[in-house]
């Protein structure tokens, strides 16, 4: 037998100014695809032959250009045309949040199944992985076979999600039946940091899953949160059911209805994890705060949810400061291109008077600064990512308690291998990053930490951006 295999991941923000071109992907090809997907191991020990079409991999940030996406959408189609004569099934991750320039419906996702079923048809199976911060429509759900995602959010279950999907294509393959997943729409629309898989009621909504799957007449099923940093008449939340047989489509309906309802039911339950709070208050809390490492999140500039980084408002907090009480701060990162280049050319010790802050608006202001050449490293994305984006600079300054990461790229820094990569080491009293919830590395490590409420491209309340296209009503948007 024989699968073709892909991925497509893109988060498309619509508040970041610059478009996701194709140099920001990183693509593989080749026995790359299905080392990328963890599912190189498991179709070989069923003699199974993959065919990788391709893995593009863009993380968030703005829309996706249109070239950028013919491009990758085009592997898809002509794999799929070239072998189509030979393929049993397909397996491809599909993250659910893309949204395209000029691409009718906005949704990569939903224009690469799409093409697909014109071409194989509707019998073809066709098994998708999906992020939870991926939207859905009922169209998608029928165009597809086995629909399944990720349980937790940070993604410590990435990979076993993945091996599970391919398992379940596996079995399918080998005991063929004609099955579609079940969908429900959830008028709920909530960003991550409210929807954080450690905390209720996402603790209850996936005991709930993971009872239903424990059914020998259900395969699998998902609560999907959805995306919210676009307008598309996919936003909201999802529920997905797959039965294990076509007799058991009935029965999949119903525990759909179960998942739909109890998720709506808990909607004001959902709440932003650990602590949130204004930017002024955030400042204030983490100052007091007893022992190192402390972070604080710059949550109106994620970088993990599409923020470009560059924003120098709680630095420019923290230089308003008095009083340190004897802290260190480190700033991990500021993205700032052309004033990293500029540092990178300074030897270490050398110092520099130099301009922090791309000037774009209020929150990128340009800020004038004296600092040491502290240290040089390279940009590497979290998740393990070796592959270096670029460079950084770090900056002591003069007067201050304050280092600050100057990078070439937006990058949060998630985890530890991060900031080794980049040349400097945690031991600080206080660090901020460029993210929401604080992912598990880092929080694990934590003696304390606070998510400021900034604005920006990532602003985290769902209440404050503007949507046209989605579902009405909808929580927390509208009074249900």
């Amino acid at each position: 037998m024989k699968v073709l295999i892909g991925g497509f991941v893109a988060e498309s923000n619509a508040r970041v100014k610059e478009y996701c071109e194709l140099t920001s992907f990183m693509l593989k090809t080749g026995d790359e695809v299905a080392k990328a997907l963890y599912v190189d191991d498991l179709f070989a020990a069923e003699g199974i032959e993959v065919i990788p079409a391709i893995y593009a991999d863009g993380r968030a940030g703005g829309i996706v250009a249109k070239e950028a996406f013919d491009y990758i959408a085009n592997q898809f189609i002509k794999a799929v045309k070239e072998h189509q004569h030979e393929l049993d099934g397909m397996f491809f991750f599909l993250h659910g949040a893309s949204h395209v320039q000029e691409l009718s419906g906005g949704s990569g996702e939903h224009y690469i199944i799409r093409e697909i079923r014109k071409i194989v048809g509707p019998y073809m199976p066709i098994a998708m992985v999906m992020d939870p911060h991926g939207n859905l429509s009922q169209e998608q759900a029928d165009n597809c076979t086995i629909i399944r995602t990720f349980r937790h959010s940070p993604h410590t279950d990435r990979r076993e999600c993945h091996r599970l999907v391919a398992s379940l294509l596996i079995d399918l393959l080998n005991h063929r039946r004609n099955i579609h997943p079940v969908y429900r729409k959830v008028p709920v629309l909530l960003g991550g940091e409210r929807t954080v898989s450690t905390d209720e009621p996402m603790v209850s909504i996936n005991k709930m899953l993971d009872e239903i799957e424990k059914d020998e007449r259900i395969m699998c099923c998902s609560y999907h949160i959805g995306y919210v940093r676009h307008d598309s008449d996919k936003c909201g939340a999802s529920v997905i059911v797959v039965p294990n047989n076509e007799k058991d489509t009935a029965y999949a309906n119903t525990k759909a209805d179960e998942i739909a309802a109890f998720a709506f039911s808990k909607r004001h339950e959902f709440h932003f994890t650990g602590m949130a709070l204004e930017p002024e208050d955030a400042v204030r809390a983490v100052m007091a705060a007893k022992g190192k490492p402390c972070f604080i999140t710059d949550s109106g500039d994620n970088c993990t949810a599409g923020g470009p980084g560059c924003n120098t408002f709680i630095l420019r907090q923290f230089l308003a400061l008095e009083d340190y009480a004897e802290k260190r701060i480190l700033f991990a990162c500021i993205s700032d291109e052309g004033c990293a280049n500029q540092l990178a050319d300074y030897a270490l010790g050398s110092t520099v008077s130099f301009d922090l802050g791309i000037d774009e608006d209020a929150l990128s202001a340009k800020v004038s600064l004296i600092a040491t050449i502290l240290a040089k490293g390279e940009l590497h994305h979290h998740y393990g990512d070796q592959t270096a984006i670029g460079s950084c600079v770090t900056v002591r300054l003069k007067d201050r308690p304050i280092d600050i990461v100057i990078a070439q790229k937006a990058v949060s820094f998630a985890e530890k291998a991060q900031y080794d990569y980049a040349g400097i080491n945690m031991d600080y009293d206080v660090i901020v990053v460029k993210q929401g919830y604080l992912y598990p590395e880092l929080k694990q490590a934590a003696k304390y930490f606070v998510m400021s409420l900034t604005d920006g491209a990532t602003n985290q309340r769902t209440e404050k951006i503007k949507y046209q296209k989605i579902l009405r009503p909808m929580y927390p948007i509208d009074a249900i």
